[in-house]
């Protein structure tokens, strides 16, 4: 009958369809490879071609544009794909075992490759040293992040450490771990450094606050503070080069002032026990008198508003 074919045509057409599709992938790549050549940087691809050229090396006869632009539209960007782990690219409809393998490793090498240049002692001098040092250390990060530096007395790295990790737009940090990780490392020096994964270029008046606690304690315990650096992308600024120190300082002058305030005040209180006979443990019946005391003088201190003020609370919470 017209318009049917027999097994052999069949076999015949479907063999050749094959091959053509074989011929068209294999051009395809070449295209691609060839692209690259010619564009080392890659800043003319999109995030889903660098992806596809990946999936090149565990899908070796496949269309691997569509697998791509999947994985970006399910994580969201190409950064999300590569911190993805095993099990979740697992999920993705046409990721096997060794695309997945593949994909949560590519990352973890880069790095490697990028702290390998590292490995032998390491001097930081300059904010544009420590910056080549630094950033890698925060590619492809969402969240904000803190890290600090150990430096010895020849500005050679001995050790950098996570200090705390944060929201997309603010991390908090305990000073003592950030300390006990300088005297653990026999640090002589130290430098800062964070990411704004948000975006923004410059130094919070948060940063220059923690900053400042951080210079503090620094200089009352020897340590040298050098810089702090904030990350977003491959560019960089430094908190000292972009004259920020005078803030810095400024804020750190409010810090030796309540020091000085609650020492003079510890050594008062001690004074005045002494005087009332006690030695070692405070009776608690003077403790009792003296934190009165110091309450008085205090109110005494206040203008008349904050005073009423005062009252009026007081009136408000024995009426309830």
């Amino acid at each position: 009958m017209d318009g049917v074919c027999d097994n052999d045509e069949l076999r015949k057409l479907m063999g050749e369809h094959k091959s053509a599709e074989r011929n068209d992938s294999a051009g395809h790549r070449g295209r691609v490879r060839a692209a690259m050549d010619r564009n080392p940087d890659l800043s003319s691809f999109a995030d889903y071609e660098l992806l596809e050229y990946l999936l090149f090396a565990t899908n070796p006869r496949q269309d691997t544009k569509p697998l791509a632009k999947e994985l970006i539209r399910m994580f969201g960007s190409l950064s999300a794909v590569l911190h993805a782990d095993f099990y979740e690219l697992k999920r993705v409809p046409g990721v096997g075992d060794q695309t997945a393998h593949l994909l949560s490793n590519v990352l973890q090498i880069v790095l490697r490759a990028e702290y390998s240049r590292f490995e032998h002692p390491c001097v930081l001098r300059t904010a544009a040293e420590t910056a080549q040092y630094m950033y890698a250390r925060f590619l492809g990060r969402t969240k904000e992040a803190l890290l600090m530096t150990s430096l010895n007395i020849n500005d050679e790295v001995i050790q950098t450490d996570e200090i705390s990790v944060g929201s997309v737009d603010a991390t908090s940090f305990d000073i003592v771990k950030l300390l006990r990780c300088a005297d653990r490392n026999g640090a002589k020096k130290i430098i800062l450094a964070h990411n704004h994964p948000g975006g923004t270029l410059d130094f919070s008046q948060a940063d220059i606050q923690s900053t400042a606690r951080v210079v503090t304690c620094c200089d009352l315990l020897g340590y040298t503070f050098v810089d702090h650096l904030v990350f977003v992308g491959n560019r960089y600024i430094s908190m000292f080069a972009k004259d920020k120190l005078s803030a810095v300082l400024s804020v750190c002058e409010k810090h030796y002032n309540a020091i000085a305030k609650n020492t003079a005040k510890e050594q008062t209180l001690r004074s005045k026990l002494a005087k009332m006979g006690e030695t070692g443990d405070i009776g608690e019946e003077n403790a009792r008198k003296l934190k009165m005391l110091y309450m008085l003088s205090e109110l005494a201190d206040m203008d008349d508003c904050d005073k009423r003020s005062i009252m009026d609370e007081l009136i408000h919470t024995v009426n309830e």
